[in-house]
């Protein structure tokens, strides 16, 4: 299977991953554990404690057999601590449990210690885990 099937299959699972997650997250309430991290959205003037920028390009680079290497195999950030990722490609990348679109900037503030694990389409490991710890 070519690296832009593998890609492909990644990003149509993305969805159902993401919202897979985030009932079953809801239904383990607020104990602060694994995979219950609390989320929410940031103004776009807030400061970002980590700041990742995916250049135009990437998914080509990744398709040509090329190690690219956007994000940490793993992040700790601290409970009320902000992320941005800046997609500039052309192509949807998929961070841990988040889902960047082509063109697209996430950005999440974690308010409850926790880990959030999964796929990652710029990490050579292909994987990303992000530990919220408390501040």
């Amino acid at each position: 299977m070519s690296s832009r099937a593998r890609l492909v299959a990644v990003l149509l699972l993305i969805p159902v991953v993401i919202v897979g997650g985030f009932l079953l997250g809801s239904m383990a309430g607020d104990d602060g554990g694994a995979g219950t991290v609390a989320v929410s959205d940031v103004d776009d003037d807030s400061q970002f404690a980590e700041d990742f920028l995916i250049p135009a390009g990437t998914a080509d680079r990744i398709e040509a057999g090329e190690e690219v290497e956007i994000v940490p195999q793993e992040l700790v950030m601290e409970t009320g601590e902000s992320i941005r990722i800046v997609n500039d490609d052309d192509v949807g990348h998929v961070v841990g449990v988040f889902y960047v679109g082509a063109g697209e900037t996430l950005t999440q503030r974690f308010d409850t210690p926790g880990e959030l694990s999964g796929e990652c389409s710029v990490h050579p490991s292909g994987s990303f885990t992000l530990r919220v710890v408390e501040a």
